[in-house]
């Protein structure tokens, strides 16, 4: 019989997590929102999990949050039952007849930010009665959302076709512009979402939920904010260190990759190129990653299967196993079936490629 493969022994490259860090991570952020009166709906978009979701759920998660509707059936099917679909929808036969079923084992959410897709959703849906609605509001990324104080008509339509309004959410995204930008970010997503709120009460609509999610602004969110919807937390990335979001030793997730080359002076290449890191830059930082264990060794150019990393001292030798903090770490994730873990087995990323 094999012997299982270990750490030190195992093809590269993959995607290492460090559960202890994740734990720690999963628990800071649920203490500290606890403690400010903020409920925590995480975005489970990050890292696709249901072991890591349930991870979340005991240490202090209240429902989660997800992208797409595949997404959603993934995690209904493993027992969670409280779940927002946090984006508009275009809604086919097809994605109503899912959300329909959905309905039946979960209590749902879905984003609305148009007329016509309010429209196509009540014409679509047989059971949109059993689907909360959330309005979303721009604050400031300029991506999709009302304006807030456009909330409340648009609520209002909402229920002339018999749909329920649960509230207003938004996206700081523009957090990720640069450190500085974060605590205007957070501004920005509490008070778009009092306006909102308020847009709601002068057209007869109360708004329970006032939702806002960003990983680096999730801490900084002013009063009247009910709920949080951060992602990336739990594992970190190179981003969330540039942005003063998170320490090096808060990073769970790497990639593990060997050095396979050191023919050119002036950099080394590993085994873990955009199939393994993404090709994603970022306006935060220089290149795709960097190492863990080299100060300077920045991954500066990818191809399919090769990382070539700039570095000007000796390069270490061939297989060589070294981690790689990626830029962005959701969309990593999105490339591997599992994580690897230290001392127990393999994590499995359920909700891998659920893109519709």
């Amino acid at each position: 019989m094999r012997t299982p493969p270990t750490l030190e022994n195992r093809a590269t490259p993959y995607l290492l997590i460090d559960l202890e860090v994740a734990e720690a991570n999963a628990r800071v952020m649920a203490d500290a929102l606890r403690n400010r009166g903020i409920s925590l709906r995480p975005h489970v978009k990050t890292h696709k999990s249901t072991s890591l979701a349930r991870i979340q759920r005991v240490l202090g998660a209240d429902g989660i949050t997800v992208a797409t509707i595949g997404e959603a059936e993934v995690f209904i099917a493993a027992g969670f039952d409280d779940i927002f679909i946090a984006r508009p929808l275009w809604i086919t036969a097809d994605a109503a007849a899912k959300l329909d079923q959905l309905t039946l084992s979960a209590n749902l959410r879905i984003g609305v930010d148009s007329r016509r897709g309010v429209q196509s959703l009540a014409e679509q849906l047989q059971r949109r009665e059993s689907i909360e609605v959330m309005v979303e509001i721009d604050s400031g990324q300029h991506r999709t959302g009302v304006h807030p104080s456009q909330a409340g008509p648009l609520a209002l339509h909402c229920q002339s076709l018999g749909l329920r309004i649960a509230g207003v959410f938004t996206h700081g995204g523009h957090s990720y512009a640069g450190p500085g930008a974060v605590s205007r970010a957070a501004a920005d997503e509490s008070e778009a979402l009092e306006t909102a709120s308020r847009s709601l009460e002068d057209h007869g609509i109360a708004a329970t939920v006032l939702s806002a999610g960003s990983s680096p602004t999730a801490l900084e969110l002013g009063g009247g904010v009910t709920e949080a919807r951060p992602g990336t937390y739990l594992l970190n990335d190179r981003q969330q260190i540039a942005l003063g979001a998170a320490r090096l030793d808060q990073v769970a997730a790497v990639v593990a990759t060997r050095v396979i080359s050191t023919a050119v002076p002036g950099q080394f290449v590993v085994d873990a190129g955009s199939k393994a890191l993404t090709a994603e830059s970022s306006s935060l930082v220089e290149g795709y990653g960097f190492v863990r264990e080299l100060d300077g060794a920045v991954v500066t150019r990818v191809s399919e299967h090769h990382g070539i990393i700039s570095y000007q001292g000796t390069p270490p030798p061939e297989g060589t196993l070294l981690h790689v903090v990626p830029n962005h770490i959701c969309t990593v994730v999105n490339l591997y079936d599992q994580f690897i873990t230290q001392a127990s087995d393999p994590i499995t990323i359920d909700a891998r490629g659920h893109l519709t």
